[in-house]
């Protein structure tokens, strides 16, 4: 009985004008060596497998880079997952199989099948090119049999409120809160971070501060009023509001203070009202 064919590499080629590659220059001008560093180590954690990786979530994979490098040169998860992101928009690897926890792309599969020629290795799943190397033109073809995707009631109960989350999805629109003047508040919150920063909010962590929002007040309306005046002033996390008074106190305070002591100085301008309605209307029109 022969042996089973191997699917992962012993090593990988890796050409001279490597730095020369416009993807390479793209990823190297926006992270630097750290994220060519990041790229390099799941080209060897997918050539170790075979052509493609798949990993159980995003999250656990981050944790794996970071160790593999070390926390003393990359921290936070966050970092590591728009290195990822951004590979897929520069077509480092595939985006519609990234969506699926799935790391691959042509070029990997390319030099995959230049290194295993001769072996007999199955090569039918995630498939994005033909066996002469060209890209198919339905890529990419993963059949799901109905086995692998039957869940039985036992291991998953959808509930009520399962059901309406998936009834709020419309337009490829994910919706965050079920109070429509919160999710209007939040999403405007978040269009403020997008323009105010070099890149996007990815959703894992416009899911943190989803969750911070609702963790920092106990009704709707609190947490209208907190995602209300972080956006007006622009900061990048939420806070409490008894946090948020007791600043305001203290600088007002404060500013009678310097009054009192200082009647000849020049600090009689008047406090600057923000416009939140017009705000709104700005950011919306923008979009």
């Amino acid at each position: 009985m022969g042996r089973k064919a191997k699917t992962g590499l012993s090593y990988f080629s890796k050409d001279v004008d490597y730095y020369d590659d416009f993807k390479i220059m793209d990823l190297m001008n926006e992270y630097g060596p750290l994220g060519q560093t990041i790229y390099d180590v799941l080209l060897c954690m997918i050539y170790h497998e075979g052509y493609y990786l798949e990993i159980p979530s995003m999250e656990q994979l981050a944790v794996k880079i970071i160790k593999t490098i070390g926390n003393r040169w990359v921290k936070k998860k966050d970092f590591v997952l728009q290195v990822i992101y951004y590979c897929a928009d520069i077509g480092l690897f595939d985006k519609t199989l990234l969506n699926q926890n799935i790391i691959t792309s042509a070029g990997i599969q390319r030099r995959y099948d230049s290194v295993t020629v001769r072996n007999k290795v199955n090569k039918d799943k995630y498939r994005l090119i033909d066996k002469n190397g060209q890209p198919l033109l339905n890529a990419p073809q993963n059949p799901i049999s109905a086995t692998e995707t039957t869940i039985f009631a036992t291991e998953k109960t959808i509930n009520d409120a399962d059901i309406q989350q998936n009834k709020r999805k419309e337009n490829n629109t994910y919706i965050y809160f079920n109070n429509p003047e919160l999710e209007k508040t939040f999403r405007l919150y978040i269009s403020m971070r997008n323009q105010n920063q070099k890149y996007p909010l990815i959703p894992e962590q416009i899911e943190e501060l989803k969750e911070e929002l609702h963790s920092l007040g106990n009704t709707d309306e609190e947490r209208i009023l907190i995602c209300k005046t972080a956006f007006i002033r622009g900061w990048k996390g939420f806070y409490p509001l008894n946090k948020q008074k007791n600043n305001s106190n203290s600088k007002a305070s404060s500013s009678k203070d310097k009054k009192k002591s200082n009647n000849n100085s020049f600090h009689n301008f008047e406090q600057r009202d923000y416009d939140y309605a017009a705000l709104e209307e700005k950011l919306t029109g923008s979009r």
